[in-house]
Parts: structure tokens; C-alpha cells; sequence
């Protein structure tokens, strides 16, 4: 796991909240650039969900119940924003965009989660 591209990750999935959470305070519901941003977090969380995948492989030594933990976590970490997504596409108003502001922070966790027990169980 790249530490330095999951901050990125989780600050861009921050930002993006923020910016769906705006939209929302001025009853604004999802737009194409919401859809934009959404997809761009979305290939940004694969290839770092890809990475850690790999080096789980290659470098042992983690524990099973670390290893399934981060796992687990990269797994949400995929499907949150697409369940997100498909939520507030079927909603066209302002709530939409609280729908993708609450999938955005919820990313934002999971980033955060994943690279604490990545860093804690030690392997690098």
C-alpha cells in the first residue's frame, strides 16, 4: 500500500464530500461533475486497492486477521462509492447530493481505517 497515495485518496474523497455536501446546502442535486469527480475517486481507490492486493502477496508476514481486515476494508472501500452513486442517481434532488457527501466521507474513513492497520501490523 502506497501510505502517501491513500492520503491523497482520503483527502480527495474529503474534498469531494464537502464540495457534494455544498451543493446539497444550496439544493443542488448531483451533477455530471459530481459524476466526474465520483469516477476519478473511484479509479484513484481501484489502483490503490490493486497495489495493497499485491504486496499482500508479495510480502508476507502480516497475520490472517490483519490481512482479512485489510481486505474487508479495501473491499468497502470499491463499493461505496458506486452504491453511492446508484442511491443518489435514483434521488434527483438535493439529496442526492447528501447521498454522495455521506459516500464520499464514508471513503474518506475507510482510507483512514485501511492505512492504519496496514501501518500497525507492520510490513511495509
Amino acid at each position: 500500500m502506497i501510505v502517501v497515495l491513500a492520503w491523497v485518496l482520503g483527502l480527495a474523497a474529503l474534498g469531494w464530500a464537502a464540495w457534494c455536501a455544498v451543493s446539497a446546502a444550496v439544493n443542488q442535486a448531483p451533477t455530471y461533475h459530481h459524476r466526474v469527480g465520483l469516477v476519478v475517486l473511484e479509479v484513484v481507490a481501484l489502483a490503490q486497492a490493486l497495489i495493497a492486493v499485491v504486496l499482500l502477496v508479495v510480502s508476507p508476514g502480516r497475520s490472517g486477521g490483519a490481512v482479512a481486515e485489510i481486505v474487508g476494508y479495501l473491499i468497502a472501500l470499491i463499493v461505496v462509492l458506486p452504491i453511492g452513486a446508484a442511491l443518489a442517481y435514483g434521488e434527483r434532488t438535493r439529496y442526492g447530493s447528501v447521498v454522495l457527501a455521506i459516500a464520499g466521507f464514508t471513503a474518506a474513513v475507510l482510507v483512514l481505517r485501511t492505512t492504519q492497520v496496514w501501518e500497525a501490523t507492520g510490513v511495509s
